[in-house]
């Protein structure tokens, strides 16, 4: 499937074991963080993300008005 700019809605927010952030949009998609950006504030169910296609096939994931971070599909 290809992805180029994908817009959703947090539904579920939380930190893995290794403390990336794991998303689940609303309409299912879940997406997990793979840089080491820390986020100075928590994603909360309700925010508007933006995904989008950055270089060498990763994506950047902005959750509300925070910085964007590199995250790929888990689901």
């Amino acid at each position: 499937e290809e992805l180029e700019n994908v817009t959703g809605v947090v539904a579920l927010a939380r930190v893995n074991g290794a403390g990336k952030w794991v998303i689940k949009l609303e309409d299912g998609a879940v997406w997990t963080q793979v840089d080491s950006k820390e986020l100075f504030k928590q994603p909360k169910p309700g925010m508007p993300v933006k995904i989008r296609q950055a270089s060498l096939g990763s994506f950047l994931m902005t959750v509300d008005t925070m910085g964007a971070f590199r995250a790929r599909r888990t689901e």
